[in-house]
C-alpha cells in the first residue's frame, strides 16, 4: 500500500474500509519508496489512524519511507505482532524502544536504512530474530549502537552495512546464528569482545573469557583475509558448523603448518560447511584454503566463489592440485567452485 495520497482524510477513509477488517498483514510505504531507482526524499508522516486501526488483528507489518511522530509511535500497542520491518523510516530513539516494547509477541524485527536514533535497546522475551542494516546518507542522526538484554528466545542476530556499529548482547542462551562481523563492528557477547575499526588491521578477538558454544552459524567480512583471525573466531565459537567468509583483499601471509602445529593437533575444527567469496588463487588464499582442506575432519562442503575470469576448467584443474584436495581430512567432503556471473552457477564438484 503506497502512502502517497495528498489528503490524510482520504487515506483515513480508505484504510477504515470494512473490507480491511481483521487485516493480518500490512505493508505501507511512501510513494517515493515505491520507486527505489529514484532519488531519496523526505519521509512522509505516518497517518495516525494507520498506527491503531488494526491493533487487535495485525500479525505482520512492513513500513517504509515514513516518519513516526513521537505521539504516534509511543502510543502503539500491537499485542499479536509477530514480524515488524522498518525501512527508510525516521523515528526517535525513545519512540523506537517504546514501539518494540509495545509489541508483546514480536518474533522478528528488521530495522534498515533508518534514522533519528543513535541507540536501540531491546529487552524482549519473544524475539527470535533481529536484523539491522545500513548505510545512511551523511548528515543524518544515524544508528550506531544496539543493546540486547534478556532475550531468552533470540536465535539469529544479523547486521549489514559498513557503518561503525557497537553491539552488546547479554543473556541470549539460544543465539545460534551471528553475522555479518565486519570492519567497524564491535561485538560484546557476554564476556567476549570482538572488534574492528579503520585503525585496526581487520577483526580481532580482544577478550575471550569463555567460549560461546551456542553459535553454530557465523558470517564474517574480512577485507585482508587472515587465517589468524579465523582461528581466533574458531576458538571463540568452538561448536561452529557453518562458516561464511567474504574477502575482497589480497590476504595476509597464511602459512600455518609450522606456526599452527599445536593448534591443529589439539583443536577439533568442527565446521561442516564453509563458503568463501572471493578466491583469487594467490598464495595466501591457497594457504588459507588448505588449512580447512587438511584439518577440517567433519567438512561436508566447501563452496569457493571465483571471478568470472577464473571460471574455466583449466583453473579448476590447476587448483585441484594446489589445494591438495586428494589429501583432504574429510574423505566425504565436496568442493564446489561458483561464480556470481549470471546464468553460470556451479561448475564442478569434486568428491
Amino acid at each position: 500500500m503506497y502512502h502517497g495520497l495528498r489528503e490524510t482524510a482520504t487515506f483515513d477513509a480508505w484504510i477504515r474500509s470494512p473490507a480491511l477488517r481483521n487485516l493480518q498483514e500490512f505493508d505501507l510505504c511512501s510513494f517515493e519508496r515505491g520507486f527505489p531507482s529514484g532519488p531519496y526524499r523526505r519521509s512522509k508522516p505516518l497517518p495516525p489512524v494507520a498506527a491503531f486501526c488494526f491493533s487487535e488483528t495485525l500479525y505482520v507489518a512492513t513500513i517504509g519511507g515514513c516518519e513516526f511522530p513521537d505521539i504516534t509511535a509511543q502510543a502503539i500497542h500491537f499485542p499479536k505482532f509477530k514480524k515488524l520491518e522498518l525501512d527508510l523510516v525516521s523515528i526517535s530513539e525513545s519512540s523506537l524502544c517504546t514501539m518494540i516494547a509495545g509489541c508483546l509477541a514480536l518474533e522478528c524485527l528488521l530495522v534498515a536504512h533508518s534514522d533519528g536514533f543513535h541507540c536501540v535497546q531491546i529487552n524482549s522475551i519473544s524475539l527470535r530474530s533481529i536484523c539491522v542494516k545500513g548505510d545512511l546518507p551523511r548528515g543524518r542522526v544515524s544508528f550506531r549502537e544496539l543493546i540486547i538484554e534478556n532475550t531468552p528466545c533470540l536465535e539469529r542476530l544479523l547486521q549489514f552495512g559498513s557503518y561503525d556499529t557497537h553491539i552488546s548482547v547479554i543473556s541470549t542462551p539460544k543465539l545460534g546464528t551471528l553475522g555479518c562481523l565486519s570492519s567497524g563492528t564491535r561485538l560484546a557477547l557476554d564476556l567476549t569482545v570482538i572488534q574492528s575499526s579503520m585503525f585496526m588491521k581487520g577483526l580481532r578477538v580482544d577478550s575471550l573469557m569463555s567460549p560461546v558454544r551456542t553459535i553454530k552459524i557465523l558470517a564474517v567480512d574480512i577485507h585482508a583475509l587472515s587465517l589468524d583471525v579465523v582461528i581466533d573466531l574458531l576458538k571463540c565459537f568452538p561448536c561452529l558448523e557453518r562458516l561464511y567468509i567474504e574477502s575482497g583483499g589480497p590476504g595476509k601471509s597464511n602459512l600455518w603448518r609450522q606456526k599452527r602445529r599445536g593448534f591443529t593437533s589439539s583443536f577439533h575444527i568442527r565446521p561442516k560447511k564453509t563458503s568463501w567469496q572471493y578466491y583469487r588463487g594467490i598464495k595466501s588464499h591457497v594457504d588459507f584454503a588448505t588449512f580447512f582442506v587438511e584439518n577440517a575432519r567433519l567438512l561436508e562442503l566447501m563452496t569457493i566463489q571465483v571471478s568470472k575470469d577464473d571460471y574455466h576448467e583449466e583453473f579448476f584443474a590447476e587448483h585441484h592440485k594446489k589445494l591438495r584436495l586428494d589429501s583432504r581430512a574429510s574423505r566425504g567432503a565436496r568442493f564446489r567452485f561458483t561464480t556470481d556471473e549470471p546464468h553460470r552457477c556451479v561448475s564442478m564438484i569434486w568428491i
